[in-house]
């Protein structure tokens, strides 16, 4: 019955249950604890059709990294094209990266278990360097509000991960507010506390010396 059902859906249909089926047991097992056969059943399909789309169980994983991550860039395409102030495009910017959090919040959570577990057992991807990139735009957002006089000087650095840290608070509002909360709302407070402590004050006169690099990121201004 599944090679029938495999061959009335053809090859888009058995993809895409693999990719439901996998973040759902994923989800509830953690990825060591998903076997092959956990993936098979969820599917329903053959071991043949999970080898043929994405080789192993590590490849139908970085199938659905690579998915979250394609929104995220498409997401933050999106938040950035409309231009406008840096505190404006930092708005757009996290909660386009809010959206997404909550999007894939069972595969966020997966991640973290591979992250504390042992290395030889995670997956070939290299997840350090997608969370720095993330940061990194709103290294460069802070810093260009910095160099242009609408935030007072500051650790890029230091704002952007404020600003990446609401974020994740907002995608866990069933552990801060009775009932769950609305994670939005969580969102929106907490960039307005962080954005008010960067704007600059009112008629303040901007330093012509130039500015002093963080050390953590020596193309990104800094105030000492």
């Amino acid at each position: 019955m599944t090679e029938r059902r495999e061959r009335r859906e053809g090859e888009g249909g058995a993809r895409q249950r693999l990719l439901e089926a996998a973040a759902g047991q994923f989800a509830a097992k953690g990825y060591a604890g998903t076997s092959v056969r956990d993936l098979l059943r969820a599917a329903g399909v053959t071991a043949p059709v999970l080898y043929h789309h994405y080789g192993s169980k590590e490849g139908l994983f970085l199938a659905l990294l690579r998915d979250a991550r394609a929104k995220v860039e498409a997401a933050r395409a999106e938040a950035l094209g409309a231009g406008g102030s840096a505190a404006a495009r930092i708005l757009r910017l996290s909660r386009a990266h809010s959206a997404v959090r909550r999007q894939y919040a069972n595969l966020a959570w997966v991640v973290e278990q591979i992250l504390s577990g042992p290395p030889e057992a995670a997956p070939a991807f290299d997840f350090r360097a997608v969370a720095l990139e993330s940061l990194r735009r709103f290294e460069v957002l802070v810093a260009e509000g910095v160099a242009s006089g609408e935030f007072r000087p500051c650790s890029a650095r230091h704002a952007a991960l404020a600003m990446m840290g609401a974020i994740e608070i907002a995608a866990r509002p069933h552990v801060w507010e009775a009932g769950g909360g609305r994670s939005e709302e969580q969102l929106e407070g907490m960039l307005a506390v962080i954005l008010a402590g960067l704007a600059a004050e009112p008629g303040a006169r901007r330093s012509l010396a130039p500015p002093v690099t963080d050390p953590a990121n020596p193309n990104l201004p800094n105030a000492t």
